[in-house]
């Protein structure tokens, strides 16, 4: 049907009801006229309830059966013309509503793929047969749109295993209005083995821990969370908190009636951070002298120097590697993308070196301009080329924004709109790129007249020009409150980006910055995954986050400081065995989570264990995995898990255990030959005639684990030692059993 017989059917269904109600008289008419639905306030919520919008049905690109509805209902008013106006006039007959196939197909009276969504008797089947019997009506000027949604409660704590606690959701409407929609919004819960939710909204504690219930309603998002505390009778012990993450770690603890893990013995506390902060074993000296030291200071003495250790620097300068991507495959072809991999590699290990205050080094990388050859930090702009690309980069990165959901459409699970996102994208469009004077050079400049074209796939503004504008504002800049450009003409808008992601009032960047930190020493963020910090995902430690931003403002940015304070805390300091009340916590830092080294910290760990050398490149043979500034070949750093740094959505490395680790590791002569090198370990501690096999088994547990063998390993070792034929055969054995076993592997 064209618009104009549409038109006309719904003058002739005007004419009819007026007939009607004048025949009927003035009376009659009060008592009988009812408002007509509204598309957006009544039809669109059963669209999205009933799952005629998810990506299985019509709201996948392309939609399904020649129906394309905006993907979860997310931007409602876009799914009008394809109703009304799509489907030849069949899908809303306005003569004969009840012969639509928007209702034939729903109560599966006309082949339907998707079944039976609901049935005639239904309200959903009366709203919208009323609402087309009324000429099928949606005037976006006009008509009423959510302008709220409340959801209470907001927070819960349950008492019990099996409590049900109802949700209540109530959108409020721009003309006034306000209803209960708690029947037609969706529900999603974040860890379904704490809490699930019905689709009435009811959600029912399944066991101890915390979680979020995602209320979603036109395209609005909102988060309900929930605790249930561990049921016990006894009585919760008095913990005395180290310093401000304590405090609220042990008060978060003491909510859900956890108690935290034993505090790390001497030997696991010098292991640990002597990993984190220098990426390597400490010395069988190193050891010796701490477990000396009767000094109380002593641990957060040796925090301070390994700080201030230039292994310190290189474990920095490859973490900040990984997540800005920086690989010459990322840079340009050769020499060139070498050139610039290793220029900018120098200059973050000189920012790093000089602790140069967070903020700063992000404003310097954004405001980056200059050659790549000379100027380090505008290869920045190498890694991604498109303005686009660059944002998403940028707002991933320092703000922990996915922005790449709504590239395309609202993103399903947090506030961005496509607007959103090419209006922010709209500032990298000021930068500049062009070919310099020199084979694969770059030169970075600020390009006043750079416009960035809006891309989505079904907004409004789609082919128009993206106006600049910052993450959770409606408003564009306003150039003239802009700084003025380098060149003295116009406002750098570039600048004014940079100034805003690093202002203590942004309301992303510090938190997202001491978030990141926390999951690289901790094993997961307090809001995970870290560079996901939607307003839906709850945060594991309440304010935790919040402390620690603001301690990171207040320190001017430094990192360092931010470090040294989560190293020096107990939460970072207890033990990873497990007690009998925290067992199952996976997310609350009650205990220390283990997880696997990077790639390149194994290897050089299994280097130093071993006593053997390795050439990485054309690099000098002395020089660790962790310390090259190009990617060298390593089947080893691939398979044990280190970062591509190829894809955004891969910033962190992959190294979660696999089958192929262990064959590597138990089959391969790669790690024989370590074993067995001729000036390596074994063979070094075999050299000395005079060592005893109890000296020989605790200076290898020294050098691969860090710790002196206890009672029952010393037994059993020197049961293999002195039965077996050859001792250096059995010596190899047991270094091989040590670099072998999960402990050797695992930071814990």
């Amino acid at each position: 049907m064209t618009p104009t017989q549409i038109r006309t059917s719904t003058l002739l269904a005007l004419t009819a009801l007026a007939s009607g109600i004048a025949a009927i008289g003035p009376r009659a008419q009060a008592n009988t006229k009812a408002p007509a639905p509204q598309f957006l306030r009544d039809v669109a919520p059963i669209l999205d309830k009933k799952g005629c919008s998810v990506a299985a049905c019509h709201g996948k690109f392309g939609g399904r059966g020649g129906l394309q509805l905006s993907l979860l209902t997310l931007t409602p008013a876009d799914d009008f013309a394809p109703l009304v106006h799509g489907g030849r006039g069949r899908r809303v007959n306005l003569m004969e509503p009840e012969k639509s196939l928007l209702l034939m197909k729903a109560t599966n009276k006309s082949a339907h793929a998707g079944g039976e969504r609901f049935s005639l008797s239904s309200p959903e089947y009366k709203t919208i047969r009323n609402w087309i019997a009324a000429g099928a009506p949606f005037d976006e000027a006009t008509d009423a749109t959510l302008s709220k949604l409340a959801v209470t409660p907001a927070q819960v704590t349950l008492s019990k295993v099996g409590q049900k606690v109802p949700l209540k959701v109530v959108a409020s409407f721009s003309d006034g209005t306000s209803r209960d929609v708690t029947a037609q919004a969706n529900y999603e819960t974040s860890d379904p083995a704490v809490v699930t939710v019905d689709e009435k909204g009811i959600m029912t504690g399944k066991r101890w821990g915390g979680a979020a219930v995602v209320v979603r309603y036109l395209g609005t998002v909102h988060a309900a969370s929930l605790t249930l505390p561990r049921e016990d009778k006894a009585p919760y012990p008095k913990l005395a908190p180290g310093n401000l993450i304590d405090d609220f770690v042990y008060a978060n603890l003491k909510r859900l009636n956890v108690q935290p893990s034993r505090p790390t013995n001497d030997s696991e506390f010098l292991r640990r951070i002597s990993l984190d902060l220098r990426g390597i074993l400490p010395t069988t000296d190193e050891f010796d002298t701490f477990i000396a030291d009767k000094a109380p200071d002593k641990r957060a003495k040796t925090i301070d120097a390994f700080l201030d250790s230039p292994e310190f620097v290189d474990m920095r300068v490859l973490r900040l590697g990984d997540m800005l991507r920086v690989h010459p495959r990322n840079m340009g072809n050769g020499i060139s993308g070498e050139r610039s991999a290793a220029l900018f590699t120098e200059w973050l290990k000189d920012s790093v070196a000089q602790n140069v205050p967070y903020d700063q080094f992000v404003k310097q990388l954004l405001m980056a301009r200059g050659s790549s050859y000379t100027n380090g930090p505008t290869n920045f702009y190498k890694i991604d080329r498109n303005p686009d690309e660059r944002m998403e980069t940028t707002a991933q990165a320092f703000l922990g924004q996915r922005m790449a959901c709504a590239r395309c459409h609202k993103h399903p699970f947090d506030r961005w709109t496509t607007d959103d996102y090419w209006n922010f994208a709209a500032f990298m469009g000021r930068v500049g790129t062009r070919n310099g004077n020199l084979d694969g050079e770059s030169e970075i400049y600020y390009n006043p007249n750079g416009r960035v074209n809006n891309q989505s796939v079904t907004g409004k503004n789609r082919g128009k020009d993206a106006p600049p504008t910052l993450l959770g504002t409606s408003a564009p800049m306003d150039p003239t409150s802009l700084r003025p450009g380098r060149n003295g003409t116009g406002p750098d808008l570039v600048a004014m980006l940079a100034d805003w992601v690093t202002n203590q009032d942004n309301p992303y960047f510090a938190k997202a910055t001491v978030n990141r930190v926390w999951s690289h020493y901790l094993g997961r963020g307090v809001v995970h995954p870290v560079d996901d910090m939607r307003a839906t995902t709850p945060s594991a430690v309440p304010g935790l986050l919040e402390a620690l931003a603001k301690d990171f403002t207040d320190h001017k940015y430094d990192l360092k400081h931010t470090i040294r304070t989560i190293f020096n805390s107990k939460t970072y300091q207890a033990s990873s065995e497990v007690n009998a009340t925290n067992a199952l916590d996976n997310q609350f830092f009650s205990h220390f989570y283990p997880r696997p080294m990077l790639g390149q910290i194994l290897l050089d760990n299994l280097n130093l264990a071993t006593g053997s050398t390795e050439r990485f490149g054309d690099f000098p043979t002395e020089m660790r995995a962790s310390q090259v500034s190009l990617p060298v070949g390593s089947f080893f750093m691939d398979c044990f898990g280190r970062s591509q740094r190829e894809f955004l959505a891969e910033l962190e490395p992959k190294n979660e255990p696999t089958l192929v680790q262990v064959l590597h590791v138990l089959n391969s002569p790669y790690v024989d030959q370590k074993v067995r090198a001729r000036a390596g370990t074994v063979a070094t501690l075999l050299a000395d005639k005079t060592l005893a096999n109890d000296a020989l088994i605790k200076k290898l547990y020294l050098r691969t684990l860090s710790r002196l063998p206890d009672a029952k390993e010393l037994a059993a070792a020197l049961q293999h030692l002195t039965t077996s034929p050859k001792r250096d055969e059995a010596a190899q054995d047991l270094m091989w059993a040590l670099i072998s076993s999960r402990e050797f592997y695992f930071v814990s």
